[in-house]
């Protein structure tokens, strides 16, 4: 598969970081890159009519319950986010030229009640975005 997955950063880090807090994503939200796509709190939101790396197009959250580990959240995900892709863009992400990335609960924010995924899309070619993908078809 094609996609990037980001791990987020705890708790304790993300409640200190600026307006672009990766707990506070909507869907339709724009931001660039991450510096480190290992670990992330905080994202630089963009204005989606500015260039952007990627746009959030679907949020989810996980089943209640104990950390199922990493491998069963990031399988969740994936799926979560595909499920979604399609309706949101208006093509089958096979065929399409976006791909996803997600932000997802690491074993420290599941600890502080955080299930959710946010679900974001890119462009594979790397250039930047200048407006929404919603309906796009692209």
């Amino acid at each position: 598969m094609r996609f990037r997955s980001i791990l987020v950063l705890g708790l304790g880090l993300a409640a200190a970081a600026c307006s672009g807090n990766v707990f506070d994503l909507s869907v339709g939200d724009c931001f660039d890159d991450p510096d480190d796509f290992s670990e992330v709190s905080s994202v630089e939101i963009v204005d989606c009519a500015e260039p952007h790396d990627n746009e959030v197009y679907h949020l989810f959250d996980l089943p209640d319950g104990d950390y199922p580990g990493s491998a069963s959240v990031e399988a969740s995900a994936v799926e979560g986010c595909l499920a979604a892709f399609d309706a949101f863009v208006g093509k089958d992400y096979a065929e399409s030229r976006l791909d996803i990335t997600y932000f997802y609960p690491s074993p420290e924010t599941w600890e502080g009640e955080d299930r959710e995924v946010v679900c974001s899309l890119y462009d594979l070619n790397g250039t930047p975005m200048t407006d929404s993908r919603r309906g796009s078809g692209i």
